[in-house]
């Protein structure tokens, strides 16, 4: 976290003098959804093309799923600011992307529209497929269901959720779909969602890099 600049955005200085952010390492920053597109395509995905060793038009669909949780956060927050962090692993081939919000949370939003349910089934909802809680076709973006189905199923990675006083992990158990709900007495502001994947299961193709559209 010291490598990140965890502790010097938020503390004021780092722990460590030396600590400073490594090529494999994109560090903690807030970006508002009106830059977080542009992040993606012109920072985000060239970084993790460079480490990887994957085209950048591969990971258009991972791309995607991050410019959707912005979009969330543009939809759901009254702050329209999200907090983002990455890092590889070359050892293993392996990427952890969390990104972070302190709006009113998944559950509170769910309940909109499903009242009466706990934290942990509220978050459950809101990655059920054709899940929204907008009114407006405008509004009815790609969803946590898309998020979960590319990085869970098509890749066998991992996606952890905390938001208000539920959390959950979401992964695969050979060919199912499992998770596995936490409810506590801690509170996590906003919400919390954090993306682990091994990159050799991202699939492999020839050809040039389409121009993404948002």
């Amino acid at each position: 976290m010291d490598d990140s600049l965890f502790f010097e955005q938020h503390l004021g200085e780092k722990l460590n003098k030396w600590s400073s952010p490594r090529q494999t390492t994109r560090p903690l920053v807030e970006i508002r959804h009106t830059e977080s597109h542009d992040w993606v395509r012109n920072s985000f995905v060239p970084w993790l093309s460079e480490c990887s060793g994957i085209a950048s038009h591969d990971l258009s669909e991972l791309a995607t799923c991050i410019s959707e949780l912005f979009n969330n956060i543009d939809d759901h927050t009254e702050y329209d600011v999200g907090s983002i962090f990455a890092q590889w692993y070359p050892k293993e081939e392996r990427v952890i992307v969390a990104i972070a919000d302190f709006g009113s949370g998944i559950p509170s939003t769910v309940r909109r529209v499903k009242k009466d349910l706990d934290d942990v089934d509220a978050i459950l909802a809101a990655f059920e497929d054709g899940f929204t809680s907008q009114s407006t076709p405008r509004n009815r973006g790609v969803g946590l269901y898309f998020l979960l189905q590319n990085v869970v199923e098509n890749l066998g990675g991992k996606l952890s959720v905390c938001s208000a006083h539920g959390s959950i992990s979401f992964e695969k158990d050979g060919d199912s779909l499992i998770y596995v709900p936490y409810s506590g007495d801690g509170l996590c502001p906003g919400t919390l969602i954090v993306l682990e994947f091994s990159t050799v299961c991202i699939e492999k193709t020839e050809g040039d890099l389409e121009d993404i559209q948002w």
